[in-house]
C-alpha cells in the first residue's frame, strides 16, 4: 500500500504547483517559467499524467464501475460505498463518487500541464517531432479521462485548458454531446501526432487512438456505426491479433502481446497491481476480497459450456471469510494471477475491437461469416475459446450474442455496465438478475440510475456546475 501514499503525495504537489502557475498566468509571465526547474522537461511533466493511471480509480473502481454495477460481480468487501454501487442506492454523498471524480478531474488538469506548458518549454532535449508526439500522447489521455467522466456521469464540465483566473476554476455541466464531440477533437489530433509502435504498450500508440476513436462513436448518444468500423479496420490494420491462448494473456509472460493495445504496466515493486490483492488470495492476506464473481456470470460461462474463459478468469478458493452470495468454495478473479503484483491491466485489447466490429456490422445489418459480416467477427473470439460458430442469424439475435461474446470474454475488464447502457440493455438486465437460489435480486434500477449523482461537496463547492 505504500506506492498509494506516494500518489497522494503527488497529487498534492501538483494541485500546488497548479495554484503557483495559475498565480504565473495571472502575472503573464511566459509559462516554461511557472514550473519549478527540475520539472521543466516535457518527458516529466508527460510521465506525471501517465503514473494517473495508477490511481485508486484506475487501480480499483474502474472494475466498481463497469462490472459490479452490473451483473458480473457483487461488491464483496467491506466498502458501503461500494456496496451501495452494487445495490443501486448509491446518493451524491458516496465516497466513491466524490474520489473518483477528483481523480479524473485531476488527471485532466496533469494533461492539460502538458498541452499547456510544453510548446513554450525551453527544453534543449526536445526536438520538434518528440515535443508534437507528447502533445498526442497527452491529448490521448485527456479524451481517454473524459470517456470515463462522461460514461460514468451523464454531464460533465470540460476544462480545455488550465484557468487563467479565479473564474475559469468553476465550470458549468456539458451536454453528453458536447463532451463527446471534445473527446472526438483531442483524438483526431492525437492521431496525427503519436507513434504508430511503441517501446512498451503501456504508451499511446496510433493503435491507442484508433481503438479509442473506435469505442467513442460506438458509446456517444447516437452511435456512428460506419465510423466504428473504420477505426476498427485501422486497428486490424496496424497488426494487431488474437493470441492463440486465451489464458496466457493473464499471465506475466503475456504481457505486452501482440492482442494488447494499451496495458497498463505493473512491476511489483514501485507500481504493483492493486487487483491482485484486492480480488484474490494470492497477496495482502485472507482477508475478505472485493469484487466477487456474481452467479449471473458463472452460469453464463457453464451454460455456454465455456470452460476455457470461465476457468482462465475465476477460480474456487475455500476462504477464512463467509461471503454474502456463495457458500464454500468461493469463487474469486483470476485475470490478474501473479502473487507478487506483476500482472498488468489492460485498457484495450484487441478482442474488444473485434467484437465492436461485430457489434457495429449487426446494426449495419451485415449479419453473414464472411469478412464483412458479424458473425465472422463473433466466430473468430469463440474460435479462440474452442466454442463452435455462433447459431445467431438474424439482427436481433446477432444483437444478444454480441453482448454474450462482451460479458464472457472481457470479465473484470471494466466493459460490461457501458456495453448494457451502450444497447440500452441496462434496465432489463439488471432487473433480472437473481441470486444463486434463483431468488430476483430486486436492484429496482430505473433509466436515472444508470448514471452516478455528481457529489454533493462538488455541487457546495462549484457554483456553476448545475448552470
Amino acid at each position: 500500500m505504500k506506492q498509494f501514499t506516494v500518489y497522494i503525495t503527488t497529487g498534492l504537489i501538483s494541485m500546488a504547483l497548479f495554484a503557483s502557475c495559475t498565480k504565473d498566468f495571472l502575472d503573464k509571465k511566459p509559462v516554461s517559467d511557472a514550473l519549478p526547474e527540475k520539472m521543466k522537461s516535457a518527458e516529466a511533466l508527460l510521465q506525471g499524467a501517465y503514473d494517473n493511471l495508477y490511481d485508486e480509480y484506475y487501480t480499483s473502481d474502474f472494475v466498481v464501475n463497469g462490472d459490479v454495477m452490473s451483473d458480473n460481480c457483487y461488491a464483496g468487501g467491506d466498502n458501503a460505498a461500494n456496496f451501495s454501487i452494487d445495490k443501486y442506492t448509491v446518493n451524491s454523498a458516496n465516497g466513491n463518487l466524490k474520489r473518483d471524480w477528483n481523480y479524473l478531474y485531476t488527471d485532466i488538469k496533469n494533461c492539460n500541464l502538458v498541452l499547456s506548458f510544453v510548446p513554450t518549454m525551453k527544453d534543449p532535449k526536445l526536438t520538434d517531432e518528440r515535443m508534437q508526439q507528447i502533445l498526442g500522447e497527452a491529448s490521448f489521455l485527456r479524451a481517454w479521462h473524459y470517456f470515463n467522466l462522461i460514461r460514468t456521469w451523464k454531464e460533465v464540465p470540460v476544462v480545455m485548458s488550465l484557468p487563467t483566473d479565479v473564474t475559469g476554476m468553476f465550470s458549468s455541466k456539458k451536454s453528453a454531446g458536447e463532451v463527446y464531440a471534445f473527446i472526438i477533437k483531442d483524438l483526431e489530433f492525437a492521431l496525427s501526432r503519436v507513434r504508430a509502435t511503441v517501446p512498451d504498450k503501456g504508451q499511446v500508440s496510433k493503435g491507442c487512438v484508433n481503438a479509442l476513436l473506435a469505442k467513442v462513436y460506438a458509446q456517444q448518444p447516437t452511435p456512428d456505426w460506419n465510423k466504428v468500423v473504420t477505426y476498427c479496420d485501422a486497428v486490424t490494420a496496424l497488426g494487431y491479433d488474437l493470441v492463440p491462448d486465451f489464458a496466457s494473456l493473464f499471465q506475466v509472460s503475456g504481457k505486452n502481446s501482440i492482442e494488447s493495445i494499451w496495458e497498463t504496466q505493473n512491476d511489483g515493486v514501485i507500481h504493483q497491481n492493486w487487483l491482485t490483492g484486492m480480488t484474490t488470495p494470492w497477496m495482502w492476506g485472507n482477508w475478505k476480497k472485493f469484487h466477487i464473481p456474481a452467479h449471473a456470470l458463472v452460469n453464463a460461462w457453464d451454460a455456454e459450456g465455456d470452460a476455457i474463459r470461465k476457468n482462465a478468469s475465476i477460480q474456487y478458493v475455500t476462504t477464512p471469510w463467509t461471503d454474502d452470495y456463495w457458500p464454500q468454495p468461493v469463487p474469486v478473479i483470476n485475470k490478474y494471477p501473479d502473487g507478487d503484483g506483476k500482472s498488468d491491466t489492460y485498457r484495450l485489447r484487441y478482442a474488444d475491437i473485434l467484437l465492436l466490429k461485430a457489434e457495429a456490422l449487426t446494426a449495419l445489418n451485415k449479419l453473414d461469416n464472411s469478412v464483412n459480416g458479424a458473425q465472422y467477427y463473433i466466430n473468430k473470439i469463440r474460435n479462440r475459446a474452442k466454442l463452435g460458430n455462433t447459431p445467431a442469424n438474424t439482427q436481433a439475435a446477432l444483437q444478444l450474442a454480441v453482448e454474450k461474446e462482451r460479458q464472457l470474454e472481457l470479465a473484470f475488464e471494466g466493459h460490461r455496465m457501458y456495453d448494457l447502457i451502450r444497447t440500452n440493455r441496462a434496465v432489463a438486465v439488471m432487473n433480472a438478475v437473481k441470486d444463486g437460489n434463483g431468488n430476483l435480486l430486486n436492484y429496482n434500477v430505473t433509466a436515472d440510475k444508470l448514471y452516478f449523482p455528481i457529489s454533493q461537496d462538488e455541487i457546495d463547492n462549484n457554483p456553476n456546475i448545475n448552470k
